[in-house]
Formats: C-alpha cells, structure tokens, sequence
C-alpha cells in the first residue's frame, strides 16, 4: 500500500527544487508535481527546450537555501564568480559604468541550478508531465488536484504552490491576479558561432551589459556555454505579443519589430542594431506583477505559496533568492514544529512562515516596480547612473 506524502509541491522551479531537497534533508515526506516533460533529450516545456537565461545567487539568500541543502560543493562547480560584472551604457555607446560586484553574487544558469536539484532529488519523489488544470476542496475540506491529462491526487496534508506567475494553487489562496506592468521584452540569443559574438563578447565579457534608451532597454548576459541572452524592453501595450501583427517564430520577423520604431528605431548605435541584426531564437516576454499590498492573505489550511506565486514582481534581481529564502523558511517551520501532535503543528507551522513571507514579499515587489520605472524612462539611463552613484559605484562617462 502507497503511503501519500504528506506535502504536494506544484512545480519544478527554484523555489520548488530547493523546498524539496531540504524537506529531503529534515526527513519530510514529499512530492513534486511538474507540468514539463522529461525525455531522453532532456527537460521540454510545452514540446521546445525550456528557456532561461542566468541568476545572480546572493550569498545572504539563495546560497544560505543552498548550504542548507547541503549542495555548495555541487553549486560552486557551476558557478561563475567571475561573472559578476556591470556594465551601464546608453543607447549612443556612451559608457557610465564598468563595476565588480564581488564574490557574493555568483551567476549560475538556470538549467544548471536545477541540474544540481534534480541530482539531489529521488527521481521517484518527481512526477513529470502532470500540468495542474486546478486546485478544489472536497466534501470534507480536503485539497484536490485536477490534472490536464484527467488524473487526480489528494490526501495530502499540505499542498505548497510553487507554480509561478499564473500559479493554478494562488487560486484558492488570493483570488488577486497579476496585472501588466507596461514593458514587454523579447528575448533573443547570440551563440558562440555567431557571425557577432566575437564583438559582444568583447563588450559584455562574463558578466552583463545594461543599455539605456528613451523608455527602451537592452540587457546582454553571458551564459555558462558562451552564448549571451539578448532582452530587447520597451513600453507597449499589454496585447504587443498577441495582437497578431507579428509570427513570434518568425526570426526575421522579430528582427525587423525589435529594429522598427515600435522598440528600439534608427536612433540606437550601429553596434546594438548589428547584435539585434543577428539575433536568433526570439521569444516574447510581457512584464507582470501583483499589487504589494496583495502580499498577504486570510490563512487557507492545508494550503501555501512560495516564489512568484505568492509575491510576483517584475525583474529586480532577487526573485529568485527571495523564492529560494522562501523555501528556506517553509521548511525551518515545518521542522520547527515536528515535535507537536496533529494537523495543527504543520498549520502552525505555515502561518509563522506566511506572517514573516507578506512583508518580505511585499517589498521585492515594490523595489521591482521602483526599478521599471527607473529604467524605462525618458532620459535612461540617467536614473540608473544616479541611484549607482549613490551608493559609492564609480561613474565614468565616456564614448567606447
């Protein structure tokens, strides 16, 4: 007889994986649903490879996830802590910043972070290709998961949404959706065969190239194979990638909408339109946040979030160690509270790490929002040039 575990984790993320192993770790019983498929190739979301690009992971967040997990000898075989470097220019080629940020902001590519989760984790503890369709109550209270494919789970004794943006648990949690912030990017790649790699390699080196435009931005970063993603932002309106104006798998396409004036137009340097020019594997990636002010919820027995299903903000830097720290959390509560008898430990529990997750959360978003409309302004990257200068970063303004 199959016993259920007693926690369903939704989704194979950062904040999942990491959740999983130090459950793992504390001896807690557990399952990962996740709606990828894994084949002989390797892991595919929706039929294609699954996209990502790299993640700083600081060490006062996501590597304390890390080390708890007791996998930093595996993490610093990926790692490149040489990958920390800043680069701010603006859309003319004017450089303002070439900045070290040290050891403590290691980057690491996403497919290699969960590489060393799954690694880590019993295969049999991962159930693959299960997409939630949704999350409901039975007669007695109990949480159902309804999958795509028609099967079912239940019986678990606390399901915890680590599904992202569009988290089907959020649902029976907080009802509040996420709503667009008014940045599309498009996300492109240069691999190392690339007729331009050798110049952008030359200007981004290991660690990212920021450019600033009148409400316009590019972000260069370097992968662990060489490759650098290209996101191309710009404010347009929230149906730009759906309104059926451009094919999305259109290569040429896509270069000639990033190049038009609808994003970056003739005004940005020869050299930036030259990397858009030769740009492959286009994929559109609309901007969404929820209100700070939503980061925080009537309790839901039996129920939980973690990483951008609970607090979704758009891109500051530290979604994902504040999914990880999330995690980290959770399962120091959880073990905190083995001790006591019953349902109501493991309630307990959850309640003590939502209460320390609201505020927390809530504050990744807001610093995500200032961050937008900071960067997508008039006069970019004038706002960035002054926040970094602020905080003791050298500036020096000149043509390269």
């Amino acid at each position: 007889m199959t016993t259920t575990p007693a926690i369903a984790i939704i989704g194979a993320g950062p904040s999942g994986l990491a959740l999983a192993r130090l459950l793992e770790c504390r001896g807690v019983s557990y399952i990962i649903y996740e709606r990828d498929a894994a084949t002989v190739e390797g892991i595919t979301t929706l039929g294609q490879p699954r996209a990502g690009g790299t993640l700083d992971i600081h060490a006062a967040t996501g590597q304390r996830a890390i080390i708890e997990g007791g996998l930093l000898k595996e993490f610093e075989k990926y790692a490149r802590y040489d990958a920390a470097t800043f680069k701010l220019w603006d859309y003319h080629g004017t450089q303002y910043i070439d900045h070290e940020r040290g050891s403590d902001f290691p980057e690491i590519d996403r497919g290699d972070l969960r590489k060393i989760y799954l690694d880590a984790l019993p295969a049999e503890k991962i159930r693959w290709g299960h997409a939630l369709k949704q999350v409901t109550k039975d007669a007695e209270g109990l949480t159902v998961l309804e999958f795509a494919d028609g099967t079912t789970a239940s019986g678990f004794k606390l399901v915890v949404g680590a599904d992202g943006a569009w988290s089907k648990v959020k649902a029976l949690i907080n009802p509040v959706a996420p709503q667009y912030c008014g940045v599309h990017y498009i996300e492109s790649r240069i691999n190392p065969d690339n007729p331009v790699h050798a110049a952008v390699q030359a200007r981004v080196g290991k660690g990212m190239l920021i450019v600033g435009g009148p409400n316009k931005l590019i972000t260069m970063q370097n992968l662990g194979d060489g490759s650098y993603r290209v996101y191309s932002g710009a404010r347009v309106p929230a149906d730009f990638s759906t309104d059926g104006q451009v094919d999305f798998g259109d290569t040429d396409a896509m270069r000639s909408l990033v190049l038009s004036e609808r994003f970056f137009g003739a005004a940005w340097a020869a050299e930036f339109r030259d990397y858009i020019r030769h740009s492959t594997d286009f994929r559109p990636w609309p901007l969404y946040h929820v209100p700070p002010a939503s980061v925080a919820w009537d309790h839901v027995p039996g129920l939980t979030l973690v990483g951008d299903a609970a607090h979704l903000g758009p891109p500051s830097g530290e979604g994902a160690n504040y999914a990880m720290t999330d995690a980290l959390y959770l399962a120091d509560k959880i073990a905190a509270h083995d001790g006591l008898e019953g349902d109501e430990a493991l309630d307990r529990a959850v309640r003590e790490y939502e209460t320390e997750m609201f505020e927390r959360g809530a504050g990744l978003i807001k610093r995500g929002v200032q961050m937008i409309d900071m960067f997508f302004t008039e006069d970019s990257p004038r706002p960035m040039v002054e926040m970094f200068s602020g905080k003791g970063v050298p500036i020096k303004e000149e043509k390269v």
